[in-house]
């Protein structure tokens, strides 16, 4: 940049080679307008046959979420731990479901994109809370699983007599938080 590479034909072309590469590549019409562009091949990542637990919970602290819901048409609370990834990363979800030995993973076809998730109480009570205790998180992230634990806590002692608590919890959480 300081060279002002950037700013001739050949350093255009360059940086277009290297945006071609990256997440979802160049637009149908950036490539119609340079169809001389083509991607950096990228090396092929071979996955490790187990995850990391410090690993899995870095991971999930970028890409993952915590998030409670009542549905409105019963008042029924449900709890959900979620990560999601572009459906070319859907190997790495599946160890997700090998590492906590339980979840499930849904390929978005209209998106392309594809989701880790857990929605069983139970699951997420014995195994996710558990998991993230023990090898805590370490951002604002941490925030909302206390929140998620929490809630998650009241349920399990009170069942649905816990809804109002949790709708306060709820109020605070994720993108709605304020401190």
């Amino acid at each position: 940049m300081s060279k002002k590479q950037h700013l001739t034909p050949s350093g255009f072309s360059t940086i277009l080679t290297y945006y071609a590469s990256i997440n979802r590549g160049i637009s149908p019409s950036v490539s119609a307008a340079f169809p001389e562009i083509i991607g950096v091949k990228k090396e092929t990542i071979v996955l490790p046959e187990n995850l990391n637990p410090l690993w899995v919970s870095g991971f999930v602290a970028g890409d993952g979420g915590f998030s409670i819901g009542i549905r409105q048409e019963t008042g029924q609370i449900y709890f959900r731990f979620h990560i999601t990834q572009h459906n070319r990363d859907s190997s790495l979800m599946n160890l997700f479901v090998k590492f906590f030995d339980c979840g499930k993973v849904n390929i978005r076809t209209n998106t392309n994109r594809c989701d880790y998730y857990v929605q069983d109480f139970l699951q997420i009570y014995e195994t996710i809370i558990p998991h993230f205790d023990k090898y805590p998180l370490y951002n604002i992230k941490s925030l909302d699983l206390a929140d998620f634990k929490k809630a998650a806590d009241l349920f399990k002692e009170k069942g649905r007599n816990s809804t109002e608590d949790i709708k306060e919890i709820i109020s605070n959480m994720n993108s709605k938080r304020e401190d």
